[in-house]
């Protein structure tokens, strides 16, 4: 997946063939004229960018990821369009159909007469509420959490002549982050190794509503979160948990997998990450098993906590990314328990741990992609 480039040829035209029949009922040359009718060309890109390679014979390059992207048929998208000039609302809230794998759409221009150009964007899923403010170039899209689980998509702008809407190219790019956990052991000493089965892993304080306010032209937004979720639910199973990094797996919704594409994974509003608010919960068992010549018994429901904060860089996640975050489960923190000295400020443990190693002391870290 990662690091993996696909070269997709992607039209340049979508062509759509629009007949009519004379007949009594027929609208008038004049009424016909006032229509404009529309077709979109539509892409799905990490960030809103297409690179363009046409000395190569091609069109378009996307990532592997990008490529799986896909608007579903039987969900539309909303388009806005606005007057390039004054700012005038000329399309508010339009719903984008699909028919036979081609989106397109019939607008009553009879108000743009007075319009040279106009500036339109769109975003997907299509949701009700959505409204200009007053007065400038923004408009709010209101998501639900059920509409975030669509991985919200907004469009670049793009400028055209209000004679000529033929064809639209739009370029969608993703503005929630996608998350996903890998997993395995890295408990320290050898005896105390391969004996994990994940039972539950679930995130915590994850904000799952909000308003994406989006600005036409700046190709841009931010986002105001509305709903936290005190828990979601990742995984729920009985899968053990392999040991060291090299056998470290994703996290499914029940079962540990190879692959991102089959991993469980959930759409966050991006947010700001506080001290002891976001943080992941993983419950485990721990099989009986013999050490240094004393046999322990079963363990049932261990729980580990991993803070969020300070794991990501200014403390925030960015609007569109997909972070994979690897957590390492130690049973040194069990069957090993941190001893102290004496001295208030002097402390050692038991057992060594190599600070420089990344599954060390640092149990959690971003693996950092976009969609």
């Amino acid at each position: 997946m990662k690091g993996t480039i696909l070269k997709t040829f992607l039209p340049i035209v979508v062509f759509t063939i629009f007949s009519c029949t004379a007949n009594d009922e027929m609208e008038s040359f004049d009424e016909f004229e006032k229509r404009k009718d529309v077709s979109f060309d539509i892409a799905i890109t990490r960030d809103g960018r297409i690179n363009s390679k046409a000395e190569g014979g091609y069109d378009n390059v996307l990532v592997e990821a990008d490529n799986e992207a896909k608007l579903d048929p039987s969900k539309p998208f909303g388009l806005m369009g606005i007057d390039a000039k004054t700012s005038a609302v000329l399309i508010n809230n339009q719903r984008i159909f699909e028919t036979a794998g081609i989106r397109s759409a019939t607008f009553d221009s009879r108000n743009w007469y007075s319009t040279e150009n106009i500036l339109l964007s769109a975003y997907y899923p299509h949701v009700e509420e959505t409204e200009f403010l007053s007065g400038n170039r923004t408009y709010i899209i209101p998501y639900r959490a059920d509409d975030a689980k669509a991985g919200p998509l907004v469009s670049n702008t793009v400028e055209r002549r209000t004679s000529y809407l033929d064809v639209i190219p739009l370029v969608f790019r993703h503005i929630t982050n996608d998350i996903g956990f890998r997993i395995c052991d890295i408990t320290f000493d050898p005896q105390l190794r391969g004996h994990i089965r994940l039972r539950k892993l679930s995130a915590h304080n994850f904000a799952t509503e909000g308003f994406y306010i989006d600005s036409i032209g700046n190709n841009g937004g931010i986002w105001i979160q509305r709903t936290i979720c005190d828990e979601i639910g990742v995984f729920e199973g009985n899968a053990r948990v392999g040991v060291g990094a090299a056998n470290e797996l994703f996290v499914g919704s029940d079962n540990l997998v190879s692959e991102r594409k089959r991993s469980s994974r959930f759409y966050a509003i991006p947010d700001e990450i506080k001290m002891g608010k976001q943080y992941i919960e993983v419950v485990f068992d721990v099989d009986e098993f013999d050490y240094n010549g004393q046999h322990y018994k079963e363990l049932k429901n261990q729980v580990q906590k991993f803070p969020l904060y300070g794991v990501l860089n200014g403390n925030s996640s960015i609007c569109g990314k997909q972070y994979t975050f690897h957590l390492g489960l130690d049973l040194g923190t069990i069957y090993q328990p941190i001893e102290f000295t004496a001295s208030v400020t002097d402390w050692e443990h038991n057992y060594d741990v190599d600070i420089n190693n990344v599954w060390g002391e640092n149990k959690i870290y971003e693996d950092n992609n976009f969609f």
